[in-house]
């Protein structure tokens, strides 16, 4: 029998599974378990073993105890060298997308003076980072950390260059449940802003997808300011399995920074960090409603 669970719900699995047999699954073995099978497998010989070693209130807690020292190297500033080509390829990047693309951005003035705060845009094309890096100044985007997919953003060298000096981390919201979290968590204690796409893959037909949940566990447990976003017409540019791109233009339109602890309120569901991506959705949706208006 498959064994089918989202992020929050392995982090759930895991804590009930530490309470009723003392036994902590660590990250690579969640990695191995597919199956019911695999699962008992899994527990019974972590039990034999004398149990797993990771405890599970380090990914939100103390991110740096969860992370490699490989893993950390993402987070590593950029050096002067590094610097500068970042510098060179965002205003190449920027320059391409006004150009190319005619990029409008609406709502900038909008975002937090100072630091930190997540940005969630929608997710419909493999140009959106792009997009999102073309409607940011670079003073800013030095002080920001962006939330990749590991096949998307670091599935060879070139890509994993790229993301590099784009200050890019590596997440699988499937099965590295506790570096992903502890990535995001990294970043927002440093004081530094982050971007995290929330449906945690692009969209097959442009429209918004349901949020996965690591947001709603990031913005509960540091309650920074956390600012909606839409992008329009990068879909049209290069849907998903298009390799070519077509020029169209492309909208980025920024919303107001909200309140996490207001979004708890306002929100449903039997679990906070529920309520808080419950409600961050319709705030995406709202911009994609008044932009398609």
């Amino acid at each position: 029998m498959d064994l089918a669970v989202d992020s929050l719900g392995w982090v759930d699995l895991t804590l009930e599974i530490a309470e009723g047999t003392s036994v902590e699954l660590s990250e690579e073995a969640i990695g191995r378990i597919y199956t019911v099978r695999d699962l008992l497998e899994e527990v019974a010989e972590q039990a034999e073993a004398g149990g797993g070693s990771v405890p599970q209130t380090l990914p939100l807690e103390q991110p740096e105890e969860v992370l490699s020292d490989e893993q950390k190297q993402w987070l590593r500033p950029l050096g002067p060298m590094e610097s500068a080509v970042a510098r060179g390829m965002f205003a190449l990047d920027r320059a391409l997308a006004r150009r190319v693309f005619q990029l409008h951005v609406e709502g900038i003035e909008l975002l937090p003076v100072e630091g930190p705060f997540v940005i969630t845009p929608n997710h419909i094309s493999f140009l959106d980072p792009f997009a999102v890096a073309a409607a940011l100044d670079y003073p800013r985007l030095r002080h920001t950390y962006w939330a990749g997919r590991v096949g998307a953003a670091f599935g060879n060298p070139l890509t994993r260059r790229i993301s590099r000096l784009a200050q890019a981390f590596p997440i699988d919201s499937h099965r590295a449940v506790f570096s992903s979290l502890a990535f995001g968590t990294a970043v927002l204690k440093n004081r530094r802003n982050l971007i995290w796409f929330p449906e945690g893959h692009r969209s097959p037909t442009g429209e918004l997808q349901a949020f996965k949940p690591g947001i709603g566990m990031l913005l509960d447990r540091y309650p920074v300011p956390v600012v909606p976003m839409f992008i329009d017409g990068t879909h049209e540019a290069m849907p998903p399995r298009r390799v070519w791109v077509q020029p169209k233009k492309v909208t980025v339109l920024f919303g107001n920074p909200l309140d996490p602890r207001e979004l708890e309120q306002h929100g449903e569901g039997d679990q906070p960090q529920c309520r808080i991506v419950q409600a961050l959705h319709e705030h995406v949706a709202e911009l994609m409603g008044a932009r398609t208006l």
